[in-house]
């Protein structure tokens, strides 16, 4: 033991040290800078594997399939989990205590996105996928990703969303595939939110 410990712990405890801080103050500035300082961190802890990514994978057309059914399928189990618990059960979900604004719109399409995909997917079920299978992987690794949502009415949707993600990844082998739903799947939920209302 070299007594270092591994980058993907080091994304764990960034992430957890940002839910943390988004949980305690929750204002648009702990949304924006925080993630951006996060994706700055993974930038850094990963630039040799972003150097050597397959950036051409993205010319692929399988890959933009991976990419479509990630997001639409998303998109129909979230909405069966919040349409079970807030219709279902009667269960409101927290308001938002600021606006939609730019930045947040930024950070929630791009910092979240790769944050989220990268502990969520990559480290937790990636590490745990090794060790104990695909099915309780994606359960914990779900189950994480839907409580640092800190929406009690979407957790059902936000873990059915992380087991469909875990699905995606690893038919994929890309994570990139899982960023980039995430990110399209976030700019709708934006559009939604902010037609809505």
């Amino acid at each position: 033991m070299t007594g270092r410990i591994d980058r993907r712990w080091w994304l764990v405890g960034m992430a957890l040290c940002i839910v943390a801080l988004q949980w305690a103050y929750p204002t648009k500035e702990a949304t924006f800078w925080p993630p951006l300082g996060f994706v700055l961190g993974a930038v850094i802890l990963y630039r040799k594997e972003l150097r050597s990514y397959d950036w051409g994978a993205m010319k692929n057309g399988k890959f933009w399939e991976h990419v479509f059914f990630a997001v639409t399928l998303g998109m129909i189990v979230q909405a069966v989990g919040i349409v079970a618990i807030q219709y279902g059960l009667g269960v409101e979900p927290p308001a938002l205590p600021f606006a939609i604004t730019p930045g947040l719109a930024i950070s929630a399409i791009v910092f979240s996105a790769v944050l989220e995909e990268l502990v969520y997917r990559k480290t937790v079920f990636g590490f745990l996928d090794a060790r104990f299978g695909f099915w309780p992987a994606a359960a914990l690794s779900s189950a994480l990703f839907a409580v640092a949502h800190a929406n009690y009415a979407a957790y059902l949707g936000y873990f059915l969303l992380g087991l469909v993600w875990c699905r995606m990844y690893k038919k994929s082998g890309s994570i990139g595939v899982v960023i980039i739903a995430h990110m399209a799947f976030n700019a709708i939920a934006l559009f939604v939110m902010s037609v809505r209302g």
